[in-house]
């Protein structure tokens, strides 16, 4: 690094999480492996793909990342939780493969940890920009209601003209996609909960942090580039039904995050109120997209978010 702080430049680990994305992983893993960072160590997770990825790995990138193959699909929580345990840096860096990254991404944010080490940052990330449209942000900061669950973005579909080049970070409440945190932080929470399975995982890891005191932040000289439409959001988009699986776990994840991190009055009146009004608005939707055949998963994620026992609560 050309203007770096650091005397000594610590170990990172990326761990790359991917399931029947051969394109998108090997553009992610090809955007790593030209940081301007040298200690790194990649680490992909093949979360049994079909598609022909790990073959792919194999032959493109034979000594300069380790490969793990999952025999099954353990998602996001899982996927991630097994790379961390390959894992010999004092940094993590997870990055989901449908992401490209800036050359000097790295960089940025391993300095960023250090030059604020008395913030004692938990975890952070970048600003995160569509790949379509490489000036316009997904968000630069958001809030999230331990009341209602909502997640309010602020910046979303902005174009950057360096109006945010003042701040050395923003704190946010969770960050979602693409984040690094400290490996002692990781392992003191004990990972990434797999209760979720995928979608909250990362809100609900970034709970944990903050209980401890320790601060989410954004990075802005930091940049990636992640492959999704412009607008696109996650729980509206499986409602539509493009994604079965995600109605199922949109519903149940919600439920799931607010018991193991809400409580008292604020959880009884999610429970009592927002929690069926969330029921309520999402079978509306696909209603309206004439997916009644999702009503199911919908209503299962429902019922077994309220009754599902919880290991790590």
């Amino acid at each position: 690094m050309a203007t770096s702080i650091l005397d000594k430049q610590p170990l990172v680990s990326v761990i790359i999480v991917t399931h029947n994305r051969k394109r998108d992983v090997v553009e992610c893993v090809d955007s790593v492996l030209r940081s301007s960072y040298k200690p790194i160590e990649v680490i992909v997770v093949d979360n049994a793909s079909t598609d022909g990825t790990e073959e792919e790995l194999r032959t493109r990138y034979a000594g300069k990342i380790k490969l793990i193959k999952s025999d099954k699909n353990l998602y996001a929580a899982g996927g991630r939780n097994l790379g961390a345990k390959s894992a010999g840096g004092e940094y993590l860096l997870f990055i989901d493969s449908d992401n490209t990254v800036a050359r000097d991404m790295v960089s940025n944010m391993v300095e960023g940890f250090i030059r604020n080490k008395d913030l004692a940052i938990g975890m952070s990330g970048p600003f995160m920009y569509y790949k379509s449209e490489p000036r316009r942000l997904s968000w630069v900061n958001n809030k999230m209601s331990l009341l209602t669950s909502i997640t309010l973005f602020e910046g979303s579909g902005e174009i950057d003209n360096g109006q945010y080049s003042k701040y050395d970070f923003i704190r946010v409440h969770h960050i979602p996609n693409v984040f690094m945190m400290p490996k002692a932080a990781f392992e003191e929470v004990g990972g990434i909960d797999e209760d979720y399975v995928m979608h909250y995982e990362e809100s609900d890891l970034a709970e944990k942090l903050k209980r401890r005191g320790l601060a989410i932040v954004l990075f802005p000289r930091a940049k990636v580039w992640h492959n999704v439409s412009l607008g696109r959001k996650e729980g509206h988009k499986s409602f539509k039904g493009e994604n079965p699986k995600m109605v199922y776990f949109v519903s149940r994840n919600r439920i799931i995050f607010m018991r193991k991190n809400s409580s008292g009055i604020r959880l009884f009146l999610f429970m009592a109120i927002f929690n069926n009004i969330f029921l309520l608005y999402n079978l509306a939707l696909l209603s309206f997209y004439g997916k009644f055949a999702l009503w199911k998963p919908a209503l299962k994620g429902y019922l077994d978010g309220l009754f599902m026992p919880l290991v790590n609560r």
